[in-house]
């Protein structure tokens, strides 16, 4: 008889399921995640990638394209500070070079992350926790209208989908643990209220704005509605940056930053909207503002620092707009995100688990059901008599309880002794066929599995 070792979990885990659930176990070689986060060192390649100013048609196309590259399905999910994609049964460098051949742009900076990894920072991010203001649920509408899409126009399929809607789930948790029940103000909300209050006591003012992208020409409008006509704004090409809206920027003074380096502006409200991955004003290079200016830093990372201003200025920076937001310190949010990282800790324990129970479940369901099978020809066998029929369904259910109970794995002839030596009145010429018909289907099963 062969000492065949039976794996238990390799039998559950081989069996088909049309669980709309990603097993965490399988993640890390089905599930990558790319992942690009605007700041000024990526911002031209980022333009390049992002799929915001496309129409829908020209984003599904662009997918679809994208998928037929790389021979696999992939999730496209693109904000105003970042670009995402998520690849399934894909290497990250098989979806990374598809993407360079798509937009002809080589070595592109992503931040790469596999399986589970994936999972935790695209909770972190739908979340709140991984935004400039803690518990926006911009990005998770954003994520919404994304999944919607892809169902719509049958560029993911059902399964891949409900990774998304783990997600989902996920993030509705933490929010409420959290106690994010509902959205913060939105960044032009906040901006828009600090300057109204700010130009309530002072009136017409100098102001600077530092950039010119999406986020400066909001902050020139909301001036310019706010009837402050004194607006200097600081850009690396002026002339190239006053093109993405002239009538805004013919209202206003366009400069290099190379000019305000020379010639330091007086001004009595800053506001930056630089992309920097590190502050461009700091203690070696301060901010050459002069005047008893209040600096509104809506940048992030930051583009100012504590110490790249004068005593005389005032910055509202992170700390102040984290506070303003959600009425939190500095410390209140470092504590936030350990707890924040917690609860994802938590749920991703809880996920796995009910995995791993759903699939014994499966796994016990199966095995009855096959021995119940089994049994079925047995009760049919020239080798039963009248009064054994009845005791071989009941016979296959012991059998297939003593499977199931087994922790994680048996030998196949541990079974086989064990239907051999049952107390069932049962003659040697059936119980021989039982026997040989249970090793053979679990010697089988394992193979297969």
């Amino acid at each position: 008889m062969s000492d065949l070792l039976v794996q238990l979990e390799a039998l559950a885990t081989g069996m088909r399921t049309d669980s709309n659930h990603v097993d965490v176990d399988k993640m890390h070689g089905k599930i990558c995640l790319l992942s690009l986060k605007f700041d000024s060192n990526n911002i031209d390649v980022a333009k390049q990638l992002t799929t915001e100013g496309m129409s829908l048609l020209e984003r599904v196309a662009f997918i679809k394209e994208l998928s037929k590259t790389v021979g696999a399905e992939i999730f496209e999910f693109s904000t105003c500070n970042r670009v995402l994609f998520v690849g399934f049964d894909v290497t990250p460098t098989t979806l990374a070079a598809g993407i360079s051949n798509m937009t002809k742009l080589e070595d592109i900076p992503f931040q790469t992350m596999t399986g589970s990894d994936a999972w935790r920072h695209l909770v972190k991010i739908c979340s709140g926790l991984d935004s400039f203001i803690v518990g926006e649920l911009q990005v998770m509408s954003q994520l919404r209208s994304s999944i919607n899409i892809h169902r719509d126009y049958d560029l993911i399929r059902t399964f891949n989908l409900g990774f998304f809607e783990h997600i989902i789930s996920a993030t509705r948790i933490i929010r409420k643990e959290l106690g994010y029940t509902s959205s913060t103000e939105s960044m032009l909300n906040l901006a828009t209220n600090s300057l109204e209050h700010i130009l309530l006591q002072k009136g017409d003012v100098q102001s600077v704005v530092l950039g010119f992208g999406d986020m400066g020409i909001k902050a020139v409008e909301t001036l310019q509605i706010l009837g402050q006509t004194n607006i200097v704004v600081v850009s690396r090409n002026p002339s190239e940056s006053a093109k993405r809206d002239p009538s805004k920027a013919e209202r206003c003074t366009m400069i290099s930053y190379s000019k305000m380096n020379e010639a330091p502006v007086k001004a009595d409200i800053v506001i930056s909207t630089m992309r920097c991955s590190t502050p461009a004003y700091n203690e070696n290079n301060p901010l050459p503002i002069s005047g008893q200016a209040t600096i509104l830093d809506f940048s992030w990372p930051p583009s100012i620092a504590e110490d790249g201003v004068s005593p005389e200025h005032v910055l509202l920076g992170m700390k102040h707009w984290i506070q303003v937001a959600r009425n939190i310190d500095h410390s209140e949010y470092t504590k936030l995100m350990q707890k924040g990282n917690k609860l994802i800790d938590k749920i991703q324990d809880r996920y796995t688990e009910a995995l791993t129970n759903k699939n014994k479940a499966k796994f016990r369901a199966f095995i009855y059901g096959y021995m119940e099978n089994l049994s079925e020809s047995w009760e049919i066998s020239s080798s039963a008599n009248e009064k054994e029929i009845p005791q071989l369904g009941a016979f296959a259910r012991e059998i297939a309880t003593w499977i199931c109970q087994q922790n994680s794995s048996f030998y196949l002839s541990e079974l086989t002794n064990y239907v051999n030596s049952t107390n069932r009145s049962l003659n040697s010429n059936l119980l021989a066929e039982v026997s040989q018909d249970v090793e053979t289907s679990i010697r089988t099963l394992a193979t297969v599995a």
